[in-house]
């Protein structure tokens, strides 16, 4: 049995928004919803909103500022890094929070130790913006590696994160550059005795931020790189059923699905907790020391043990559009889910683990919308997962 302690740093890695959905026995209207008191910010101004105190964009020019005002839109909403790199003690972005290891204490502790991202000279984010590309992009740990013995970040969703466009991720680096340095000298991480080496970034490409400035065509892209069909039989299939789905699309529900592809699987993390990798039925702790794959015949299908709150047992729900276990809440639904954490599978009620409350708009409209039109275009699976009363 794992420990509730490291169940509960599993449930910290739930970094998106997605996660929170449940399932409705009544598919009601498809209506738009409003944001709260009727604001419908585009991601400049939701960016601005998210900025933390003392970031100074005094003296940018107007695209050195979009690109700050962009990575805060990432840092702080879709990708959420602030939940796991902001210090104990509310420091933004300041690290030293720790994650339990499943593994023997072989070093003194067993610990992993979200790194300090802020410009601090001393103790702060230290790499040039191509070591940070290259670390988010292969999860090579540039701290603690060395030639003969390569070291790869090892709970850092980097794999989520490495299907992010270049644009976006010099967006989120320019951002990182201009948070209020906070002097916290992260003590030392544990760092595997073997060779853990990096994995080489797959041939997907950089974006097109000119052709394509949504990531689009890169969101439809990335399930190609789930996996291999050496290690998984329904690869294959996944891939032709999402590729029928989305050829059935208009061009907007197309860009739709692709955009909402690019957030939840370049973003989100969603996979992180709403797929049973190992087919356990537990969480799988964000270690990927044999592959990056994603298993495609349990995709967002729920089921994964998220421990025990509340004195309660919670499982994450099924995301797939299967029509009598998974997600088939509407999209006004699936909007007040994410915005107010409303739970459809228990009328009245909310969803109750963390960090699905308190509940923020950390998406704009249109990337909500987006979000639920690629799980509509997700290839279906039965999967009945206990919901708690």
């Amino acid at each position: 049995m794992r420990s509730s302690h490291v169940l509960w740093y599993g449930t910290l890695l739930v970094l998106c928004g997605v996660l929170l959905l449940g399932c409705s026995e009544d598919n009601g209207r498809d209506e738009e919803a409003e944001l709260p008191g009727g604001m419908d910010p585009s991601i400049e101004e939701l960016g601005l909103r998210l900025l933390p105190a003392g970031v100074d964009l005094t003296g940018l020019s107007a695209e050195e500022r979009t690109r700050v005002i962009q990575g805060s839109y990432l840092v702080n909403g879709t990708a959420a890094c602030i939940d796991c790199h902001n210090a104990p003690s509310g420091a933004y972005l300041a690290g030293g929070l720790e994650f339990p290891l499943p593994f023997a204490d072989v070093q003194g502790f067993t610990t992993v130790v979200a790194r300090n991202l802020t410009p601090d000279a001393a103790t702060g984010l230290q790499l040039r913006e191509e070591d940070f590309i290259a670390t988010m992009r292969t999860g090579i740990d540039l701290a603690d590696s060395t030639e003969d013995n390569p070291q790869r970040l090892l709970v850092m969703p980097w794999p989520t994160y490495r299907f992010m466009s270049l644009q976006d991720l010099k967006a989120i680096f320019a951002f990182l550059q201009h948070v209020p340095a906070v002097q916290n000298d992260v003590r030392k991480t544990f760092t595997p005795p073997f060779p853990l080496p990096p994995v080489p970034f797959p041939a997907i490409g950089d974006g097109d931020p000119v052709g394509d400035p949504d990531n689009v065509e890169l969101g439809l892209r990335i399930p190609q790189f789930f996996s291999s069909a050496a290690n998984d039989p329904h690869f294959d299939t996944f891939l032709l059923q999402f590729a029928d789905a989305v050829a059935q699309l208009t061009p907007e529900e197309r860009a739709q699905a692709g955009r909402g592809s690019y957030l939840v699987n370049a973003n989100a993390v969603c996979n992180s907790c709403h797929t049973d990798g190992d087919g356990d039925g537990n969480f799988d702790e964000g270690f990927l020391p044999g592959s990056v794959d994603v298993n495609t015949a349990t995709y967002l299908a729920g089921g994964v043990n998220l421990g025990v709150f509340f004195g309660t047992r919670f499982f994450s729900r099924n995301l797939t559009p299967e029509p009598t276990t998974g997600l088939f809440l509407s999209q006004e639904q699936f909007f007040q889910t994410l915005q107010f954490g409303a739970d459809f599978r228990r009328p009245g009620g909310s969803l109750r683990i963390p960090p699905h409350f308190p509940v923020s708009l950390h998406y704009t409209r249109d990337d909500l919308q987006a979000v639920y039109a690629y799980l509509r275009a997700i290839p279906p699976i039965v999967n009945a997962v206990e919901i708690v009363p």
